[in-house]
């Protein structure tokens, strides 16, 4: 499997993808954690709490670094050369 560039290169990018892992991990973890706490109790809960801020943040994480790989990677615009 062929990678371009899977880190992100700019220190906006990488604190923007952390920004998004927290996020997706504190989400997953509200709605899991209110999940389990329905069908198990309060322990069931905190499986399920830890289970969705891992799950989402993956899928949040994959879906950042894709759209990492298509930010601009110099801020002047590219002109051809006279030729």
């Amino acid at each position: 499997m062929q990678h371009a560039d899977p880190a992100p290169a700019t220190p906006l990018q990488r604190w923007l993808l952390r920004l998004v892992y927290a996020l997706a991990a504190v989400t997953g973890m509200v709605y899991s954690y209110d999940f389990g706490k329905v069908i198990g109790g309060p322990i069931m809960g905190v499986v399920l709490a830890l289970n969705g801020a891992v799950f989402c943040s993956i899928v949040a994480g994959a879906l950042a670094e894709k759209l990492c790989r298509w930010w601009p990677t110099s801020s002047s615009p590219h002109r051809p050369s006279a030729t």
